[in-house]
């Protein structure tokens, strides 16, 4: 699979399970993450957003789930492979925003699912 279809369809299970599915929300911080791993990003602000994908990959997954995620050619240098890195990514935002005001869950969860909202729509907003 080619990582611009990864990408889409990472982004569509996260829509229809949400963050609740930690495996889910794993796997799309992890190959969200695999793009920006590329010494040759384009821009500083590119590389802000992987700084906040892989702190909030180790804050809120410290003991992650056994997950492979494989795609080809994992690259934003193309214009629809940003896009659909910047849907996902406000997704997860979205998702961990939704689930930050579930009152069932532990209080520490719910602030680490508000904070990484927080930081990762403001990475993205740094990018428009």
């Amino acid at each position: 699979m080619n990582y611009l279809t990864a990408l889409q369809q990472a982004t569509t299970r996260l829509e229809a399970r949400g963050v609740e599915d930690e495996t889910e929300a794993q796997a799309g911080l992890r190959l969200a993450c695999l793009a920006l791993s590329s010494p040759s990003l384009p821009g500083q602000e590119w590389a802000l957003l992987g700084s906040e994908l892989l702190a909030a990959l180790t804050e809120l997954y410290p003991d992650p789930a056994p997950i492979a995620v494989a795609a080809r050619h994992p690259s934003i240098a193309s214009s629809p492979a940003r896009r659909a890195l910047i849907r996902l990514v406000l997704v997860l935002a979205n998702g961990y925003d939704r689930a930050s005001a579930q009152s069932e869950l532990p209080a520490q969860r719910r602030f680490a699912y508000a904070a990484t909202a927080a930081r990762l729509d403001g990475a993205v907003r740094g990018l428009m």
